[in-house]
């Protein structure tokens, strides 16, 4: 079985790319990054790299990746490829506005980057899955509106964000994807995430 993993050079997926290979000696797997592998992520496949192929594209722009996927023998998707527009470090940078300063990227990544990896994936007969990585941040801020409730995955969905819109959108197109071309595809929302190469 052969792996694509989007956005695999990232914090998240290049665990989920190291995870599938660890887990099978005969697997194999490929990333799709607009960046190539840094110095950490060569040092975090360095056992495994002989099994991964970096394809350095960006999911916009199908034409600089697509024949290159078609000889992989890909036969599962996890499509993690987003921007994740955060503010990190001091308090003034903490109060910066990531996702004013280049909102269409945010939605064009985010959502029409799910839409050109669906289209390709719908093209594979042999494809055998489609998972797409959202977020909690599709879910309210505030949760349910009585004391001691939890948070059902299925309520209380109203991100308040382009990075959760896009999310949620792509979420939607995921399933109606799903529904018209039979695609055998889910849709995974993360919570807070932490650990190895959060960098």
């Amino acid at each position: 079985m052969t792996l694509l993993v989007t956005g695999g050079t990232g914090f998240v997926m290049s665990v989920v790319a190291r995870a599938w290979l660890d887990r099978d000696p005969q697997a194999r797997a490929v990333i799709l990054d607009r960046s190539g592998l840094d110095a950490a992520a060569e040092k975090h496949f360095a056992p495994v790299r002989d099994r991964l192929t970096v394809v350095a594209a960006d999911v916009l722009d199908p034409k600089a990746w697509s024949a290159a996927l078609d000889e992989q023998g890909i036969t599962a998707i996890v499509h993690g490829a987003t921007i994740t527009p955060i503010s990190r470090g001091s308090a003034s940078e903490a109060k910066r506005q990531p996702e004013a300063e280049d909102p269409a990227r945010i939605v064009d990544v985010n959502l029409m980057g799910t839409v050109r990896m669906l289209d390709w994936a719908r093209e594979r007969p042999d494809l055998k899955r489609f998972v797409y990585v959202s977020s909690g941040s599709v879910y309210r801020h505030n949760g349910p509106d009585w004391s001691s409730e939890p948070l059902p995955e299925d309520g209380y969905v109203a991100p308040l964000t382009l990075y959760g819109i896009s999310k949620f959108a792509s979420e939607m197109v995921t399933n109606r994807y799903a529904d018209l071309f039979d695609l055998s595809a889910v849709s995974v929302r993360l919570a807070s995430v932490y650990g190895p190469m959060d960098r």
